[in-house]
């Protein structure tokens, strides 16, 4: 598709302070033509992007400004609903992306190494990843979608794989969902409620549903949303599936029980080919424990599974000194430092 045939994407939204709430009465007009971002008065060349992150309908934007005294600047608002807000952000990956890997493959080619160009679009949100100098792995992490994907030919696709991230609570690899913390209070001639939406894995939820349950015990209107969440938590662990006992295995790894996740990790890995996920889990749990030495040796099986994993190579980039392992380290930040340029670029400023 040419650039002329990207339709314009038109919507309306509110800016946000840095509490999130509406600066302003009246929603603002805005589009994206697939290489202008124009909020209001604003306009936002695609590639000045260097991340775009959602929370419920609102959207958080890191901006490069080329400005020496302030070069990162960040942008809140809230599209008219949260459909148009997951929309803006995947036409924003995508476009990025494409923009980011076409600069890289050009810098190669004036250099005489536009041969050795590698890339893979993502097989759950299209977004393009720069592979250049990674070898090639049976999976494919997207660092936009956060999801893990099995893309070798000679295997199915894993039923509902993307749905399997890191979890933003305790940063193991699970099946975070979307849950909802409420409290009701009844204080004489006062009332009201407090809720927040939350994403974490069903293991993490656990604890945070009991309380909320005792908490709200007392007035009782907040009772039957603390038993909705409970129910969710615990019977989310029961679904049948290739990754059955995940969260099991998990809660097990937390709580210092290596040999008992690993029990769990092994039943999954009997069920499918390759998963960085669930061996990037278990090399955690063993780092837990202070095992170093093995727990490298996990993450750098998760890394053969999906060479461009980068949960594992972040754990790595920190244990390699610790361990010694100069030439390995070395021989890490080259595979690194022109396969992972996009996602360098979101690091900088997270």
């Amino acid at each position: 598709m040419t650039d002329s045939a990207i339709p314009v994407f038109s919507f309306k939204f509110h800016w946000l302070n840095e509490q999130g709430v509406a600066t302003t009465m009246f929603a603002k007009k805005a589009s994206f033509d697939g290489k202008m971002l124009v909020l209001d008065e604003t306009t936002i060349p695609v590639a000045a992007i260097l991340q775009s992150v959602v929370r419920d309908n609102r959207l958080v934007l890191v901006i490069f400004t080329g400005v020496e005294e302030n070069p990162v600047t960040h942008l809140l608002l809230q599209p008219s609903s949260i459909k148009v807000t997951n929309d803006l952000k995947a036409r924003l990956d995508i476009a990025r992306s494409d923009v980011w890997a076409k600069q890289h493959q050009e810098e190669l080619e004036k250099k005489g190494l536009g041969h050795t160009y590698r890339g893979e679009e993502c097989p759950v949100c299209t977004a393009t990843l720069i592979l250049t100098d990674m070898p090639k792995s049976p999976q494919l992490y997207c660092h936009f979608c956060d999801s893990l994907s099995t893309i070798d030919p000679l295997n199915d696709p894993i039923k509902n794989e993307k749905d399997f991230k890191i979890c933003e609570e305790c940063g193991m690899y699970s099946k975070p969902q979307k849950f909802t913390i409420f409290y009701f209070y009844f204080l004489l001639v006062v009332y009201g409620w407090w809720s927040k939406a939350t994403w974490r894995c069903p293991a993490c939820m656990r604890g945070e549903a009991w309380k909320m349950l005792f908490g709200n015990l007392i007035f009782v209107l907040g009772v039957p949303t603390a038993i909705i969440q409970l129910i969710r938590a615990y019977g989310s662990d029961a679904v049948s599936g290739t990754f059955k006992g995940l969260n099991s295995g998990n809660l097990k790894a937390r709580k210092g029980d290596v040999v008992g996740a690993l029990k769990n990790y092994r039943a999954i890995l009997d069920r499918v080919p390759y998963s960085a996920g669930v061996k990037y889990n278990l090399g955690s749990a063993l780092l837990r424990q202070g095992d170093q030495q093995r727990a490298a040796d996990t993450f750098e099986l998760a890394l053969e599974d999906c060479s461009n994993y980068a949960p594992a190579y972040q754990q790595l980039k920190v244990l390699y000194p610790q361990l010694g392992e100069t030439v390995r380290l070395k021989e890490l930040d080259k595979m690194w430092s022109s396969g992972a340029e996009e996602e360098n670029k979101e690091e900088e400023v997270a």
